[in-house]
């Protein structure tokens, strides 16, 4: 009996499994780069929710002016200047004693009444003279005698102090400038209040010859 012999030929053997390439560990350094730019993206994100304006806001007046009592609102927060007053010294009546702070000429004492509609803030204020001159408050006056100290809580009115040390002359026609702090995307489109003292040169150089020897407040 003759038998045929298939002409396929035979299948070749399997090539053996070849070993997985190690894997390669990520450089610390490089995972903390991605650490740090996740953190910034997540940053911004948080920043753009909070604080940059909607279209319809960025339409509203950047700042919104008035006098005393009137109450300003902007998308942020709600001001009003409810008293000025001068003093040549201020006592900080803290809880194991006094702090007394000087001026070079007077403290002009804004009174300040302050509101949020969403979430807490912290602001700050400035006094802008009638000739363009511009005063941060006086750091010889505790920060916690000031509002610049205290969180404004959404739904609630709170009424604090800035104090600033202002030559009398400087006086007419300043006003307080209230706004949140800078940040670090800036303050492009921040809304802000300015209050008119509503003092002209006779005024003033009544309230200032009237000041207070000493104004307490409590620190």
């Amino acid at each position: 009996m003759v038998t045929s012999r298939s002409l396929v030929p035979d299948a070749p053997p399997a090539a053996p499994a070849r070993p997985e390439p190690p894997r390669r560990r990520v450089p610390l350094w490089r995972r903390t780069v991605s650490a740090v730019v996740g953190l910034a993206l997540v940053c911004a994100a948080v920043y753009v929710q909070t604080h940059v304006l909607t279209t319809d806001q960025r339409r509203e007046p950047l700042t919104v002016s008035g006098g005393m009592h009137q109450e300003l609102r902007t998308s942020h927060f709600s001001a009003r200047l409810e008293r000025v007053e001068f003093a040549r010294s201020v006592r900080v009546k803290k809880k194991y004693g006094t702090e007394d702070a000087t001026p070079d000429e007077v403290f002009l004492i804004a009174k300040v009444g302050l509101t949020a509609p969403r979430r807490p803030l912290r602001l700050t204020a400035h006094l802008v003279t009638a000739d363009g001159l511009s005063f941060e408050p006086t750091d010889r006056v505790d920060l916690s005698a000031t509002l610049g100290d205290k969180d404004i809580q959404p739904g609630w009115w709170r009424s604090g102090f800035y104090f600033f040390d202002i030559p009398a002359d400087k006086v007419a026609g300043a006003r307080v400038v209230v706004a949140e702090p800078a940040t670090l995307f800036g303050t492009d489109f921040m809304p802000e209040t300015a209050m008119d003292l509503g003092l002209d040169q006779a005024k003033a150089r009544q309230m200032i010859d009237a000041a207070k020897d000493v104004y307490e407040v409590s620190g």
